[in-house]
């Protein structure tokens, strides 16, 4: 609870799955869950297959969990534009969980619009720290392909899984490993 996690892997290892499970089973009208999406699949889209799991609860859209695109706002790769409708949603609404899908998306599109690097790591702790004062636990999911990436959410992450996917005699096989997990 009020932790910083990021679910991490390659495309297709079921991140996004794992957090809408997370956020189906968590979110609930008196402390909601916001999923925020950036450049990567559309809310739509996303909900249309999601939709297929046991988890999926279409009673709880827009009263337990929200969806909302960043898409516009990270279009310029302003990430203090990014960070404001964040805040301004989190404030909106008082969430107890916040996921932000994909998060990889987010940063790669900030360095190609000339972001510093110093810049990204003033943006992940700033989110840290605003997340954690709100008291909502917060998942960054995003297409990391190693822990060791040296991308700076990984030096403030209170908790790290991640998935991977295998062929094993034919058949395909999906592994979660939690790689840090920080507090009791």
């Amino acid at each position: 609870e009020f932790s910083f996690n990021l679910i991490v892997g390659p495309p297709g290892s079921g991140k996004t799955t794992l957090a809408h499970q997370i956020m189906f089973a968590w979110a609930k009208p008196e402390q909601p869950a916001l999923y925020f999406t950036v450049l990567g699949e559309p809310p739509l889209k996303m909900m249309r297959y999601q939709q297929q799991f046991d988890f999926f609860d279409l009673d709880k859209l827009n009263r337990a969990v929200r969806f909302i695109n960043l898409a516009e706002d990270m279009a310029a790769g302003d990430l203090d534009q990014v960070l404001t409708r964040i805040v301004a949603e989190v404030e909106k609404y008082g969430p107890g969980l916040v996921l932000i899908d994909s998060f990889r998306s987010l940063t790669l599109a900030s360095e190609t619009a000339g972001s510093s690097l110093l810049r990204l790591q003033r943006f992940i702790q700033d989110l840290g720290v605003l997340m954690t004062s709100w008291q909502a636990t917060t998942f960054l999911i995003g297409e990391y392909s190693e822990a060791n990436d040296l991308n700076p959410v990984f030096a403030i992450a209170d908790g790290l899984i991640r998935l991977r996917q295998s062929v094993d005699r034919k058949s395909g096989v999906r592994n979660m490993e939690t790689l840090i997990l920080r507090g009791p």
